[in-house]
């Protein structure tokens, strides 16, 4: 595995970190199909129950794609294509992760930083933190994906701004964008964000991935009455499993819950 990407797994939560500090944890090519083989593999981890995302070195979450890599894997319409199976396959294994996932955001969180950040499930900031989507100053395109994500964080026109403007805000701006689930002071981050994971990680983790399926389900089409019978009924299947049974039993017993993901 590349050193540029570190993987920590502390009992039930894993730690992704891009580690180029240097380079404001760019993220080049390589890290992009590294991130798809990690996140494949936790995926198949039952025992993880939560995935937290962050840059290492505190000036930045990621700057984004690595520029370096245009000369090489994005110079034209045929190799944008192949490096974007790449780059959009790791972010739909973000995105579609069984369990929940956190940005853990600390400086710049801007291009592909902030379009992987809108594909996990919440976004934790610094006040000093910083996000924007350039693509104009390189005379690109974001992708269909990368725009549907964003905008089903921060509404169209939001994402209108951001990309037309290509201007880099501030967390003031971030936070009234819908952009960032919760700022906290950066002496309080790292407790901020390590209490956040444990509490998803004790929840339940079978209603976890139910609930993250529903969600997404409902940003697309928001009509249950459009729902087949498949869908309407998955609200219900965690009725069936011992973890149901366990939550019962430790609330009337006043006790925590113990669950399996059974």
């Amino acid at each position: 595995m590349t050193t540029s990407l570190l993987v920590d797994r502390t009992n039930s939560i894993a730690t992704i970190t891009f580690n180029r500090p240097e380079q404001r944890n760019a993220i080049s090519y390589e890290m992009w199909q590294s991130l798809g083989d990690i996140l494949a593999d936790l995926e198949a981890e039952t025992s993880v129950r939560c995935v937290v995302f962050r840059g290492a070195g505190g000036e930045a979450f990621s700057a984004g794609a690595d520029i370096k890599d245009f000369d090489e894997h994005r110079y034209d319409s045929a190799s944008a294509a192949r490096y974007a199976r790449a780059f959009e396959s790791a972010l739909d294994q973000v995105e579609r992760l069984r369990c929940p996932t956190i940005s853990a955001i600390q400086g710049f969180c801007v291009g592909g930083g902030l379009e992987l950040a809108a594909a996990t499930d919440i976004r934790i900031a610094t006040r000093e933190s910083r996000f924007g989507v350039p693509v104009n100053r390189l005379g690109l395109t974001a992708g269909w994906d990368e725009l549907r994500r964003m905008i089903a964080v921060a509404g169209v026109p939001a994402v209108k701004y951001l990309v037309l403007s290509g201007r880099i805000i501030d967390i003031d701006d971030a936070v009234r964008f819908g952009l960032v689930t919760a700022v906290v002071e950066d002496d309080e981050f790292e407790d901020a964000v390590d209490k956040l994971a444990r509490q998803i990680a004790s929840g339940a983790p079978l209603a976890a991935r139910d609930h993250k399926i529903m969600i997404r389900r409902l940003s697309v089409v928001p009509d249950t009455d459009k729902l087949s019978d498949n869908d309407f009924n998955l609200q219900f299947r965690v009725f069936d499993s011992a973890d149901f049974r366990e939550g019962v039993e430790a609330f009337k017993e006043k006790r925590r819950p113990v669950f399996r993901g059974e």
